[in-house]
């Protein structure tokens, strides 16, 4: 398979991680994609990653303020990932896919629901790939977790409890995470875990939610290096009951500022068990108690004999795993790989990448319909998120930029 002729848009720290990601894929499997060209406005810091990429994969890409800039100087350019404020995907995302550029899209697929479908009907139109970067469903415990509960060992699941509680007053990860004219912090981190319910469990219904803000400042690095209180738009506490098509119930919860300890839970309630699964990227151990017996470690692989990852993530992991002790930056990368191996081989074999943007155009309405409930008390429907029936958040979301 020819290597792909890709360009990076975006160097945050977001982008940055990608690359280190296009590096653990050459290292597993050499030739699967070519750095052409590396796109932020900001020189010195497309520069410094092009440096990191000459370290990683042996060529330094040329460098460029824009993705069209880019593409007219490089031709020969099959692909775009593209890794900017969520904002920007539409603007970026809908002009490459008229060109003919395939793109990787990293979530959310767009900042409100109207600019996710803009993207798909460019991609459709063009006949080009859309992928959407979500990199917890391919964490090979969440592989592992998608695939107990897919054989039945729990039974038929009703129920699923899933509490995300952080504790501290500090920034998370970035200013503009907390900017309301970004979405907030539910569409930008919460939207991880609206992935993985519809990864387990099937398409969420409706939502009836509640949320609040708890701190109107957090702390974060001033320009002298102290920390320094720094004023956030975006709620930070959010709680949901989620109806499922199938008939399974669920509350949800996602706290990003408790003071003490935090705690996360993830479980499903089957007919005949019940199912405690760790977090995302943290490698620890799912747990699976059935009628007067536990079974957990090597054990639930031993009860799973079908489970596999595919070729790509194996050579990654290593094989199947019930639990991994990695550190977070190598997990990382693997996680990364994996998502861009997807996303060739969906472009080489002509097939829809695991990702495609309707999946991601369901993730961000999912967290528009937390949002939009919040908003009026009142429960809503998926669907009428997607549809436009309700939207009145993200016409606010649009009036803050």
């Amino acid at each position: 398979m020819e290597p792909l002729n890709l360009m990076l848009v975006g160097c945050g720290m977001m982008g940055a991680r990608h690359l280190r990601g296009y590096g653990e894929l050459e290292r597993v499997s050499p030739g699967s994609l070519k750095l052409r060209a590396i796109c932020d406005p900001q020189a010195d810091i497309a520069e410094a990653v092009a440096a990191e990429a000459e370290e990683l994969l042996g060529l330094r890409p040329a460098t460029y303020a824009t993705a069209q800039e880019a593409l007219a100087a490089e031709p020969d350019i099959e692909a775009a990932d593209l890794v900017t404020g969520n904002r920007l995907h539409d603007p970026i995302a809908v002009p490459l896919l008229e060109a003919g550029v395939h793109v990787l899209c990293e979530k959310p697929l767009g900042l409100t629901v109207a600019r996710g479908q803009a993207i798909i009907k460019a991609a459709r139109e063009a006949e080009r790939v859309l992928a959407v970067a979500e990199n917890n469903r391919r964490d090979p415990v969440n592989r592992l977790v998608k695939h107990l509960i897919g054989s039945g060992l729990i039974g038929d699941p009703h129920f699923v409890l899933q509490n995300q509680v952080m504790s501290g007053r500090r920034i998370v990860a970035s200013v503009w995470r907390h900017a309301f004219s970004e979405g907030g912090l539910a569409l930008d981190v919460g939207i991880h875990q609206a992935y993985m319910f519809e990864m387990l469990l099937g398409r969420i219904e409706s939502v009836y939610a509640q949320s609040k803000q708890v701190w109107p400042t957090r702390l974060g690095v001033g320009a002298d290096g102290p920390d320094t209180e720094v004023p956030v738009e975006s709620d930070d506490c959010f709680s949901a009951a989620l109806s499922f098509e199938n008939g399974v119930q669920g509350t949800w919860v996602l706290h990003f500022g408790c003071t003490g300890a935090g705690m996360f839970q993830r479980h499903v309630f089957g007919t005949l068990g019940t199912l405690e699964a760790p977090s995302g990227r943290s490698g620890g151990a799912p747990k699976v108690r059935l009628e007067g017996e536990v079974v957990e470690g090597e054990a639930l692989l031993e009860r799973a004999p079908e489970f596999a990852l595919n070729d790509i993530e194996t050579e990654l992991w290593g094989g199947p795993l019930g639990s991994y002790s990695e550190e977070g930056p190598v997990t990382d990368r693997r996680l990364i790989a994996a998502e861009v191996a997807d996303f060739i081989s969906a472009i080489r074999n002509g097939r829809e990448p695991e990702v495609p943007g309707e999946l991601g155009l369901r993730a961000v309405a999912i967290i528009y319909a937390v949002l939009e409930s919040a908003a009026i008390g009142e429960t809503v429907r998926v669907q009428d998120v997607l549809s436009g029936e309700v939207c009145e958040v993200q016409h606010q979301v649009e009036d803050a930029g």
